[in-house]
C-alpha cells in the first residue's frame, strides 16, 4: 500500500514540475486588445472623412521553464465614413475577420486602396465588400513592401508615394496589370522635380511646392505654373504638406501659445482643380481631432466606430 502511495505522489510530482517548469502539454493562446480609435484615411469633402481601424494581438506559446513566447499582430480591420463637423454614428461601417492594410492618402470612385497578407491590392467600396484586383509586382528599384500613400493617376493608375525610398520616391501602379514602376521626373514630369507631394485632378497632375525657406507659403501647380497659393507668412511650415483624398494636410507651426497653429495640430484645406477651396472653414487635424476655428473639437473613438452596413 505504502509503495503504491508513495507511486501516485511522485506522478503527481512530475505531472506539475512537467507543466510548471519545461511547460509539457499545450499552453498556446491569443491574447487581444482592443479595437484603436479611428486613423485618417482621407477627407472625401468639406464635412465626410474616411477612418479605419484595427485590433491588435499577440500569439503565444509556452517555452522552456514556464516561460512565454509571443508574435504580435494586427487583425480586424474596419473602415468607416464619418462626419467630422457633426459627430453622429458613421455613415457607412464595417469591419473584416482577417487583416487589410489600408494605403492612407487615397480616395477614388467611393473607394479605399488596400494591400493583403497575400501581396495583392483591391479596392474596399464604401457599400461594398473589399475587391483584390491583383498581386503586387514592383520592379527595382521600388520596393511593394514598405509603406506607401497612394493618390489617383492617369488612365485609372495609382500614384504611389513611397516612405523612406529614395531611389524610388513615386512610383506608378498599372491598376490592369499589378506593375509598380517608378516615377521618372524626366521629359513631361521634369518639373514634377522638388514638389512636396503630387496628384491627379480632373485630368491634371498636380503639385504641392513650398517656397520661402519652409514659411506656410504653398503653391498650387499645374504643368509648373502656380494657379493658386495659400500664403501664412506668420507660420513656420513643419513637415511636408500632402494630400489625403480630396484635401491638403499641412503641417504648421508657431510660438504663439494663443495661435490655433500652436494647439490643434496641422492645418486642413479642401481642393479641386483649380486650387484651395476659399469657402473651406478653417479646420485643423490632430491624430483623428477635428477643431474649427472657435476651438469645437469632434473626434471618433473605437467605442463610436460601429459597424452599420
Amino acid at each position: 500500500m505504502m509503495k503504491k502511495m508513495f507511486k501516485l505522489f511522485l506522478t503527481a510530482v512530475m505531472v506539475v514540475a512537467c507543466a510548471g517548469m519545461w511547460g509539457c502539454g499545450n499552453s498556446d493562446y491569443v491574447h487581444w486588445d482592443k479595437r484603436l480609435n479611428g486613423v485618417l484615411v482621407a477627407l472625401v469633402d468639406d464635412s465626410l472623412a474616411l477612418l479605419t481601424n484595427y485590433r491588435k494581438f499577440e500569439d503565444c506559446h509556452e517555452i522552456f521553464m514556464g516561460s512565454d513566447e509571443c508574435d504580435p499582430g494586427i487583425t480586424n480591420d474596419g473602415l468607416f465614413l464619418v462626419n467630422y463637423r457633426k459627430k453622429r454614428a458613421p455613415l457607412w461601417g464595417d469591419t473584416l475577420k482577417e487583416h487589410v492594410s489600408i494605403v492612407y492618402g487615397f480616395w477614388r470612385d467611393s473607394s479605399a486602396l488596400f494591400s493583403n497578407e497575400d501581396e495583392k491590392f483591391g479596392f474596399w467600396k464604401i457599400g461594398e465588400e473589399p475587391r483584390v484586383v491583383g498581386k503586387w509586382k514592383c520592379e527595382a528599384p521600388c520596393r511593394c513592401g514598405s509603406a506607401k500613400y497612394g493618390h489617383p493617376w492617369k488612365n485609372g493608375n495609382i500614384l504611389l508615394k513611397m516612405v523612406q525610398q529614395d531611389e524610388c520616391p513615386y512610383a506608378i501602379l498599372d491598376t490592369a496589370t499589378g506593375a509598380v514602376k517608378k516615377l521618372e521626373f524626366k521629359g513631361e514630369y521634369a518639373w514634377l522635380e522638388g514638389c512636396d507631394d503630387i496628384t491627379y485632378i480632373d485630368g491634371d497632375v498636380v503639385c504641392l511646392r513650398q517656397r520661402e525657406g519652409g514659411l506656410c507659403e504653398l503653391d498650387f501647380e499645374i504643368d509648373g505654373v502656380a494657379v493658386d497659393s495659400i500664403i501664412k507668412g506668420d507660420w513656420m511650415m513643419g513637415n511636408p504638406p500632402y494630400f489625403i483624398g480630396n484635401a491638403v494636410r499641412m503641417p504648421v507651426y508657431t510660438w504663439d501659445k494663443e495661435d490655433p497653429a500652436h494647439n490643434y495640430g496641422d492645418r486642413i484645406a479642401l481642393i479641386n482643380k483649380n486650387g484651395f477651396e476659399r469657402d473651406y472653414p478653417e479646420t485643423w487635424l490632430y491624430s483623428n481631432t477635428f477643431t474649427d476655428s472657435l476651438g469645437n473639437s469632434i473626434s471618433y473613438s473605437l467605442e463610436d466606430l460601429i459597424v452599420t452596413k
